[in-house]
């Protein structure tokens, strides 16, 4: 290995390192991670802090590997095997590997170095200039990095280890703690959670992208994306997109990721090219920190052009009387015949995209004009190199006078929610220097509308907020449309915002409640609010505790109902609610209560008939009823001409009953009488017959 070279890198490597170990905080910890492979694990891990670097180097790390799962399921007790206490290996075992590995020749000298630093035939160099104090810090940085470089390494340094006796049906957890004494040092310890099953090809880089100029390729990647895989990189270059190889022995890697220095999310490398107008290629390789290289990414090409050397410069822009633009640039006349001619283009922003708008201008030509303006343009001038890179001028900002307002804005909607919430929605306008908008309120349609802002909207959907305790029902909005010069539209045709009915309307009142024959008439007082929609009778008698609808009327009502359907003896409480258009309804007006008086005649069955059974010797009786509080039922029986008597009582149930107890060619007579719960009777309701 030579020397000097190595002590280059080396002194390099510090520098970008001092970086790295400022950062990190002052917990001290281990911090693991695992790979798995097809047929092994591979285990590798670091302390985060140089003085818990070089104690753990002293004492070592333990590793102790538990079997936690098998065949899918979680194992009770964890099998545990004690794998040991790795330190890095005796200064004697690195004498070979440092000869021909320049990683191993940079962990041993952090690891067994009396200093920090790789001879040289300078007396003076800039090692030898770094700070003692800061010694300690560039052993555990170069030491790490090293050891991300090469696994094999990392495993004679005791940072890492190789697990063949895996299983694929298991799943293991790797433990790994300092042996530090806590009472010299306290360092957490970590864990890795791993099986065979985890295995993952490698994946490939993206997103590489190669920009070309004169004899120089930028070749750049996405990194953070492929962070957790990859801390290194190998660029591959080809002349024929076939045959690849590297441009650098070493990896190309992230040097910093301090909170101070914020990466870019990119890695970005310049490559020499040996000439112009070839073609070259270029492909990306991840390096993991176990020394695994992952497959290529996909291939990237450009020739790289010499650039034009003279650049034009646009001296005049303005707008003549007629509108139209005239634009003169300078350019070296020794330069035309370096070129085919101009191209004219022009973006209605600064950032662009800029389109050719005017092309094969001669190349002698200095002046033109142009009249498809926007509102806004910005023109450049490019000169267009016959061989090579073409050179482009900057940009000018050229605004034609405009005087003319965009149309009123269209297709206005205008909604209120339950809390006052206006949503005020429009159709955008297609003019292409359209600005923003205004938005306007009024209470009364033929006011003069109010703005509800002091800038110029931007957007289409607008929210405002309204009082629901304003009696009014109705808010209009109007909107109009600015262009950049800020010219004003006409309004907009006004539309009309519903507030929702939120208040209920006003509860109706009876005014009478009295029995009339049959029927209970009720007379009662309308609702008069604006939006009342219906009125609704409800009664319930004594018995019920629900309120049924009897009867539903519209907005206005001859304010006079009979209610028919009532049973004597019977309280019915009567109620009227009314409702309004939005569904709301009113409170029940309060209720009325009237008892319906019966009469004996309202208290008897429906239906009294008889059979008569001349063979076998009987008559038989029975009846219907309609009656719901019926406690017995009376029957009395006669010989004509001779006086009635109580013949049978029977329960409400029995609707029938025979009588065997009869003399041939006699006329009976036969009667029936309801009792009720209430010990009300009815009349006796007779029938006559000859047997």
């Amino acid at each position: 290995m030579k020397k000097d070279r190595l002590y280059i890198f080396i002194t390099l490597l510090i520098i970008c390192c001092t970086a790295l170990t400022g950062y990190s905080q002052r917990t001290n910890f281990v911090k693991a991670i695992g790979r798995a492979q097809k047929k092994q694990i591979l285990i590798r891990w670091a302390v985060n802090q140089p003085r818990a670097w070089k104690l753990s180097n002293q004492h070592g790390f333990e590793v102790v590997r538990y079997t936690v799962i098998r065949d899918s399921v979680i194992l009770r007790t964890p099998e545990r095997k004690y794998i040991g206490i790795l330190k890095p290996a005796e200064q004697s075992a690195w004498i070979v590997p440092a000869n021909s590995n320049e990683y191993a020749a940079i962990i041993a000298q952090a690891l067994y170095g009396e200093s920090f630093e790789v001879s040289s035939t300078d007396k003076e160099t800039i090692l030898s200039s770094i700070n003692k104090g800061q010694e300690l810090e560039q052993r555990f940085a170069l030491s790490l990095y090293a050891a991300d470089q090469n696994f094999t390494m990392a495993q004679l340094a005791g940072w890492g280890l190789t697990d063949t006796d895996v299983k694929e049906n298991e799943k293991y957890l790797y433990r790994i703690k300092s042996k530090v004494p806590s009472g010299q040092l306290v360092i957490d310890s970590a864990a890795v959670f791993i099986g065979l099953k985890d295995y993952k090809p490698l994946p490939e880089p993206t997103e590489v992208l190669a920009q070309f100029s004169d004899k120089t390729a930028v070749i750049s990647w996405d990194y953070n994306s492929l962070k957790d895989y990859y801390n290194s990189y190998y660029i591959e270059r080809s002349s024929d997109g076939k045959n690849f190889y590297r441009i650098s022995e070493r990896p190309i890697m992230q040097m910093s990721e301090s909170d101070a220095v914020k990466p870019s999310g990119r890695i970005h490398y310049v490559d020499a090219l040996g000439m112009n107008n070839v073609t070259y290629y270029y492909r990306v390789r991840g390096v993991t920190s176990f020394s695994e290289i992952g497959p290529p990414s996909a291939k990237v090409s450009g020739v790289g052009q010499k650039i034009l050397e003279y650049v034009p410069h646009i001296t005049k822009s303005v707008i003549n009387e007629a509108g139209e633009l005239e634009l003169s640039w300078s350019f070296e006349r020794a330069g035309n015949a370096l070129i085919r001619g101009f191209t004219l283009s022009q973006s209605p922003t600064e950032e662009g995209p800029y389109i050719p708008v005017i092309q094969n201008i001669p190349a002698t030509q200095r002046i033109l004009r142009y009249t498809k303006l926007f509102p806004t343009n910005y023109f450049t001038i490019t000169a267009d190199a016959v061989s090579g890179e073409s050179r482009t001028s900057m940009s000018v900002l050229v605004q034609p006078v405009d005087s003319i307002p965009p149309q009123a804005p269209q297709g206005i909607r205008a909604v209120i929610d339950s809390l006052g919430v206006a949503t005020i929605t429009w159709a955008p306008n297609t003019e292409k220097d359209i600005y923003g908008y205004k938005i306007f309120r009024t209470y009364v349609k033929t006011a003069e509308p109010t703005p509800l802002t002091d800038t110029v909207y931007i957007g289409t959907t607008f929210t405002d907020s309204v009082s629901m305790r304003i009696t009014n029902r109705k808010v209009y909005y109007t909107v109009t449309a600015l262009d950049q010069r800020y010219n004003q539209s006409a309004f907009s045709t006004p539309v009309a915002a519903v507030k929702p009915d939120i208040i209920p309307p006003t509860s109706p009142l009876f005014t009478k409640c009295e029995l009339t024959g049959n029927e209970v008439l009720l007379r009662w007082s309308d609702c008069h609010d604006d939006d009342v929609a219906s009125h609704v009778i409800y009664r319930k008698s004594e018995e019920q505790k629900e309120w049924k609808q009897i009867k539903k009327f519209g907005a206005h009502t001859s304010g006079e109902y009979k209610d028919a359907d009532v049973a004597g003896g019977t309280v019915y409480t009567y109620t009227l609610v009314a409702g309004d258009s939005s569904g709301l309804e009113s409170k029940p007006s309060a209720p009325v209560s009237i008892k319906v008086i019966r009469r004996p005649g309202d208290i008897t069955v429906n239906a009294f008939d008889v059979y008569i059974d001349r063979q076998n010797r009987y008559i038989e009786l029975f009846w219907r009823d309609s009656q719901d509080n019926v406690e017995e039922y009376q029957l009395y029986k006669a010989i004509k001409g001779s006086p009635a008597t109580l013949w049978r009582v029977l329960k409400r149930e029995e609707k029938r009953t025979v009588d065997e107890k009869l003399a041939v060619n006699t006329e009976y007579s036969y009667g029936i009488r309801v009792v009720t719960r209430k010990g009300e009777v009815s009349k006796i309701k007779w029938l006559e017959v000859k047997y």
